[in-house]
This record gives C-alpha cells, structure tokens and sequence, in this order.
C-alpha cells in the first residue's frame, strides 16, 4: 500500500512538472505576433518619380537668342528624358536614374545632354550634368551604374567627358570604337577613376544602346 501511494505522488509530480514547462513555451501565435514585418525596400523608389515633369537646368539652347548659345532651366513639364537607366552610381546601396534628353540645333549635329539625379525625401535631386559630341564624334553610347560607380560610354576612340569630342577621326555614322570610363561620387561630384577603355564597336552604327524611357514605374 505504501509503494503504491509512493508511486501515485511520484506521477503527479512528474505531470506537474511537464505542464508548466509547456506553460512557459511561446506558442506559435505568439511567436508570429513577435516577428517584425520586413521594410520595403528603397531601392526601387526612384523609379516612382515622372521624370517628364522635373526641372532640367543647365540645358544648352541653341536655337533662342539668334543661335547664340546659352543654358536655361527647362521647368517641369517642358521636357522630358527619351532614355533611361537606373543603378546605384553613388555608393549607397540605393538607386538613382541616369537619363538622356536630345539637343535642339539649327545645325545638322546630333548632340544631346545626360543628367543624373538621385533620391532625397522622396524626391528627385539634381547631381550632375554633362553634353556629349556628335555620333562618331565623342557621341552618346550609354551610361549607368556598376558596383556603386557611374559609367559613361561615348563613340569614338579616348572620348571621355571635358576633352575635344570634335576630331573628325571618322565618318560620323559609324564609329569603330567606343571609350568606357568609370566615375566615383565623393560626395560632392564625379571624379574620372583609373583609365578609360577604348573597345571595339562591334554595331558598327552610333545609336545609344540605352533604354528607352516610358514613364515611371506603377
């Protein structure tokens, strides 16, 4: 009689002992409430922005004031980007956009101006601007970005931004080669980084390669 009284308090107390063990354990309910909800990421939110309706300053005019050239403010909505790209070219992990819009001339030249804007406060700001030659002539390839830095494809052999674009080397319909440079934000402006290469352009033609821009992203 003793062993088995001994015996029953022994199994009470084990099963005690269990159920507060399971009280203690956070059920899968709870376990669900406690895990944050992941933060949309940032990385896209540049693509949100219509780029057909901001502001473009430092756009060469050649066409007002007699063909005499100077640069004005194009305001929101009076010009807009015919290409495009997106990439971080700042360093921070985040995107910005790269954009192409086409210079009026009265001549037969084919210029044209690339911007670059990244995001603040969800909003698009000016970082830089430069003009490109004419096709074969320091001509508009391509820009975008790659790991972090700012790349710039022109037509023609050791055409880099701020050199003599306009040598006439060749027909201007068809470049042999184009000149790829890299750029470094430093938090203030591009700097030219390690030595521009000059590769085979294997299209033969003087089109971008860009994508073309369709509005913002939905």
């Amino acid at each position: 009689m003793l062993l088995r009284l001994s015996l029953t308090i022994l199994l009470l107390t084990l099963a005690c002992s269990r159920a507060q063990v399971r009280s203690l354990q956070p059920s899968n309910s709870i376990l669900t409430a406690a895990t944050p909800n992941a933060s949309p990421s940032p990385s896209q939110a540049i693509r949100s922005i219509d780029f057909n309706h901001v502001a473009f300053p430092n756009y060469p005019d050649y066409i007002g004031d007699r063909g005499k050239k100077k640069y004005i403010t194009l305001k929101p909505g009076d010009g807009g980007p015919a290409l495009l790209n997106y990439g971080d070219v700042t360093g921070d992990g985040i995107e910005d956009a790269m954009m192409m819009l086409g210079i009026e001339t009265r001549g037969s030249a084919i210029p044209e101006i690339v911007y670059i804007f990244t995001l603040q406060n969800s909003k698009s700001k000016f970082l830089w601007s430069f003009e490109t030659g004419d096709r074969a002539d320091g001509g508009f390839r391509n820009a975008y970005g790659d790991h972090g830095e700012l790349v710039v494809e022109l037509y023609g052999k050791d055409r880099v931004i701020g050199s003599n674009l306009y040598r006439g080397e060749e027909g201007l319909c068809c470049p042999s080669s184009f000149t790829r440079a890299r750029y470094e934000w430093n938090g203030k402006a591009f700097r030219l980084k390690g030595t521009p290469e000059v590769l085979p352009n294997s299209s033969g033609g003087a089109n971008p390669v860009m994508p073309s821009y369709d509005g913002p992203s939905k």
